[in-house]
């Protein structure tokens, strides 16, 4: 089940902002952050209509994962560490990016408790 489609992703997340994501891979992106969705939310999501909260929260975190894999590697975008007098090296400090593995992870966690926090999706109890 799709939680957020391209048209929602366009006119009502973003609303007439330009798209990072194009419309040709946006369902690879949403089902990756549905996955981590499905995670926090003990599948509790799959188990109801999607409200908008949940659609807004799939937007988000499709659109952290697509940047960090636009970004990934060694062209992350962190704070200047240093750089050559020759122009043509730099080093970054990629330690509170969210583009690497665990600064992405991070990210999704505190993407889904803004989103989700107060929906009761993210309960541990019992049902």
């Amino acid at each position: 089940m799709e939680y957020a489609d391209y048209e929602y992703y366009v006119e009502s997340y973003l609303l007439g902002r330009q798209p990072d994501i194009p419309e040709s891979t946006f369902r690879y992106y949403e089902k990756q952050a549905e996955k981590e969705i499905d995670r926090v939310t003990f599948d509790r999501a799959k188990r109801m209509e999607t409200p908008k909260e949940v659609k807004d929260c799939v937007c988000d975190v499709a659109e952290l994962i697509f940047k960090a894999e636009e970004y990934g590697g060694s062209d992350a975008p962190g704070p200047l560490a240093s750089y050559g007098n020759d122009g043509e090296t730099g080093t970054y400090d990629l330690s509170r990016s969210v583009y690497t593995e665990e600064g992405k992870r991070k990210k999704i966690r505190e993407i889904i408790e803004k989103h989700l926090g107060n929906t009761g999706l993210m309960y541990l109890g019992v049902d």
